[in-house]
């Protein structure tokens, strides 16, 4: 068999788990917005504020 092909993970681990969200226009135009701001992609983007919230309750 060949080796297995296709696009590369880009992170060190490969995101295998998807969640659907449903989401008013505006929270959906928010996430885009700071995706856009910082030149990464909404998942980045959802990902860091989750991070920063988690850092936010870990200090309490």
């Amino acid at each position: 068999m060949s080796p297995r092909t296709g696009r590369p993970p880009k992170a060190e681990t490969s995101r295998n788990k998807s969640l659907n969200l449903r989401l008013t226009e505006e929270e959906a135009n928010d996430i885009q917005y700071c995706a856009e701001k910082l030149e990464i992609s909404r998942t980045d983007a959802i990902m860091k504020g989750i991070r920063m919230i988690k850092a936010q309750l870990d200090e309490k």
